[in-house]
Order: C-alpha cells, then sequence, then structure tokens
C-alpha cells in the first residue's frame, strides 16, 4: 500500500522549500563579487603594502637616503620611474627587484634568493626601508590580483585617445573618489544593496549598467529608468548613504563621450 503524505505537509514543504529558495537567492543578490583589483587592494592592505607605500598605495612615508625621499608611491610618474611593462610588477612583487635591475649582469640565478639582494639604482644600499620579496607568500592568483590593483593605481596602461580623455575627465569630475582608483576598486556605501559602490568593472557593474543607454543616464542624471520603476530596487537607491550624483550640468557632451568609452575600454579589458 502506498504512503500518503498528509495535504498539510506537502504544503508545509512547499513553503519550507520556497523560503529557502528565496532566502538563497536574497543572499546571493546582496554578496558583493568583488574583481581582481578590489580583491588585490584588500590583500595589498593584509600583507602589509600600505604600511611603506603609503595610503592605498599612494605614498608619503619617508625613506631617509633614497632619490625621492620617500617610498615611491604607486600612482603619478614615480611608477614610469621603476617599472618598464607588466612583468616588471610581478617581479618587484616576487623578488624585490625586477631582472633590469639586478646587481650584476648574468644574475638572473640570483633573482628571488632573498631580499638581501641590492638593486643597481645608484641609491644607497643602507635604506632603511627596502622592498621585501613576496615569492612563496602570495599564490598565482594572489599575484594577478596585486598586479590588477597596482595597475589601477599607476594607470601605467596605453589606452586609446578616446579612453585617455575619459580617465582625466573622471579624474576632474572625483568619480574615483567613489568608484576607486581608476574607477576599478569601489568604496563603501551603507544601506546600499551589497554595501559598497562598485567599480566599473565585474559582475555587479553589469547588473546596474545593462547598456550604453542606462550608462549616460546614470551619468547625466544619477538614476536609470530600470530601478526608478522597481520599488524593490528604488528602495535601496534611496536609502543608501552615498547616492550617485547627477552630472547634466557639468559634464559637456565631449566628455561625455570619452567617460563612455573610457568605461567601455575598461569593460574590454575585463574580458
Amino acid at each position: 500500500m502506498a504512503l500518503r503524505i498528509p495535504r498539510t505537509v506537502v504544503i508545509l514543504m512547499f513553503v519550507v522549500l520556497a523560503g529557502a529558495g528565496a532566502l538563497g537567492f536574497a543572499i546571493h543578490a546582496t554578496q558583493p563579487r568583488p574583481t581582481p583589483a578590489m580583491r588585490g587592494y584588500t590583500l595589498a592592505q593584509t600583507l602589509g603594502c600600505f604600511g611603506c607605500h603609503g595610503p592605498g598605495g599612494t605614498g608619503g612615508v619617508g625613506n631617509p637616503r633614497s632619490k625621492e625621499g620617500e617610498v615611491p608611491a604607486w600612482d603619478g610618474g614615480t611608477a614610469m620611474m621603476y617599472v618598464e611593462g607588466e612583468g616588471e610588477i610581478r617581479e618587484w612583487i616576487l623578488y624585490g627587484r625586477p631582472q633590469r635591475l639586478a646587481t650584476a649582469p648574468g644574475d638572473a640565478d640570483s633573482i628571488g634568493t632573498g631580499n638581501d639582494q641590492r638593486l643597481d639604482t645608484g641609491e644607497s644600499p643602507n635604506l632603511p626601508l627596502r622592498m621585501l620579496a613576496y615569492r612563496g607568500v602570495v599564490s598565482d592568483n594572489e599575484l594577478e590580483d596585486l598586479v590588477a590593483y597596482y595597475k589601477a593605481v599607476s594607470a601605467i596602461e596605453s589606452l586609446p585617445p578616446d579612453a585617455r580623455e575619459g580617465l582625466q575627465s573622471a579624474r576632474r569630475l572625483g568619480c574615483f573618489g567613489c568608484h576607486g582608483p581608476g574607477g576599478r576598486v569601489g568604496s563603501q556605501n551603507p544601506s546600499s544593496l551589497k554595501g559598497y559602490i562598485p567599480p566599473w568593472q565585474g559582475d555587479d557593474f553589469s547588473e546596474l549598467v545593462k547598456n550604453e543607454m542606462e550608462l549616460r543616464q546614470w551619468i547625466l542624471e544619477g538614476k536609470i529608468d530600470r530601478f526608478e520603476g522597481n520599488p524593490i530596487a528604488r528602495f535601496f537607491t534611496r536609502r543608501q548613504v552615498i547616492r550617485m550624483p547627477a552630472y547634466e550640468r557639468v559634464v559637456s557632451d565631449a566628455e561625455l563621450d570619452a567617460l563612455v568609452a573610457y568605461i567601455h575600454w575598461l569593460q574590454v579589458s575585463d574580458d
């Protein structure tokens, strides 16, 4: 004889499963999905990088007897003086110096043998603060995340002319104060859906901006029709502490086009 499950039990099971599914969806929807640059920022903080390179890697830590009088920052022209290409970023992190600055010609085998190696940079070998070697400390994936964050801060990559103009416009308009260095890191935002302002890369940004029309509306009006017409989305956008400002009165058509070009370049480079 087949066992009959009471109807009330079936209904209760359905309610429990539906509730569990809804809870799982809510947890997924509210969890940030960090980009490599975001993870790189957190890792750099954990590794103590900012203790020498300053807040966010932007300098300000003194280092007597060095050329600049302080530990090099990762942003501005300083980065160009010490890094020639993306490969050297990895060498600095792993070995404390790039091969180009090896102590002596043919010194390739000595790279990575420890922090006692000295750079042939013309600086005093008795600097109080010297770059450490993180080989064996960071994994391959962590190394790539650190490189992604460094690139966000240093802006050493070659950009198409329109994207380069968009980068400069974003700096002028203060966009990076909320969206992080290069628009790649984001920042905290209490009471928002995921608790932070997303960068202009990654899955979270793709949920906020479905197409170029929405991107332009975000910049000009600080909101989009899709969210304004959704009560749940509107609830979060209006209760979050930091809200997207409207730039329609301060950005020219040319600047708007350049901003869109730069953000598009970020999306392509993130693929």
